[in-house]
């Protein structure tokens, strides 16, 4: 089976150099590797040159941010699935795409489960075994550790631009709300997410969020959610209080020793 996989970078070398071995690296023999990069000036270009031969495409070029550059690399896979790996995340080990072809998948989204680096701490976020409306518009699977089936972009389907920073969450709700796509949650740790590169403007992430519902449900179906999303929040704050404690005392038991 081909797997592609499609990173994004823009003056990332180091997080580029990361993400790039750690695909490198794998030890499944069929992976098509393309790097959209987008006209940086450090040293990332001279990186990608240096290693293109292991590389199905790539290109570097001005583009119109993180969603435009990801539709490029889509306009250039051809793998019966498609991971998103954008710079500074990598995978998890060497197997990580050979114990996913070995799962046999078949479902349209397959997705596994991601470990949270902040640059202090790490901490495994485990997804959803079981998905509908309420937990699609909830629970927001981490793009990188989705396999997405090529078809799914075979009908010229494609992240929308007017979107600046939910554009993915928006393809996979639209993926399964609206096209009742398959999916599959597989007990598999994919990649290590690198929290430093994500946008850090949650006023204009909620807006986006608030848009992309109000345009595509109606109020009774909101009311649902927001009373979904008021319970949820409050296990996963018990959560983060649980997670906080146990940091703490990590801490502590290292301090005394």
């Amino acid at each position: 089976m081909q797997i592609s996989i499609i990173t994004i970078n823009f003056n990332d070398y180091d997080g580029l150099k990361k993400t790039m071995n750690s695909v490198f690296e794998q030890t499944h023999d069929n992976i098509e590797y393309i790097v959209i990069d987008g006209g940086s000036n450090d040293k990332s270009v001279s990186f990608i040159e240096e290693h293109k031969n292991k590389l199905s495409y790539w290109s570097s070029e001005k583009d119109g941010g993180v969603y435009d550059a990801l539709n490029k690399g889509i306009d250039h896979a051809h793998g019966e699935y498609i991971l998103f790996l954008n710079s500074g995340d990598y995978l998890v080990d060497t197997l990580v795409v050979q114990n996913f072809v070995s799962c046999k998948p078949v479902e349209d989204l397959v997705y596994g489960n991601t470990l949270i680096d902040d640059g202090e701490n790490q901490e495994l976020l485990i997804m959803p075994n079981s998905m509908d409306a309420f937990t699609a518009l909830t629970h927001t699977i981490n793009h990188q550790s989705i396999f997405f089936k090529k078809r799914l972009f075979d009908d010229g389907s494609r992240y929308d631009l007017k979107y600046s920073i939910v554009a993915d969450w928006v393809f996979v709700n639209n993926a399964i709300i609206k096209k009742h796509c398959t999916w599959k949650h597989i007990d598999l740790v994919i990649p290590v997410y690198d929290t430093n590169g994500i946008s850090s403007d949650a006023n204009l992430r909620g807006k986006e969020r608030r848009k992309y519902l109000e345009e595509n449900f109606d109020e009774a179906f909101l009311r649902k959610l927001d009373a979904h999303n008021l319970k949820n929040n409050k296990i996963q704050g018990k959560k983060r209080i649980k997670n906080i404690v146990m940091r703490v005392l990590r801490k502590m038991k290292k301090i005394l020793k």
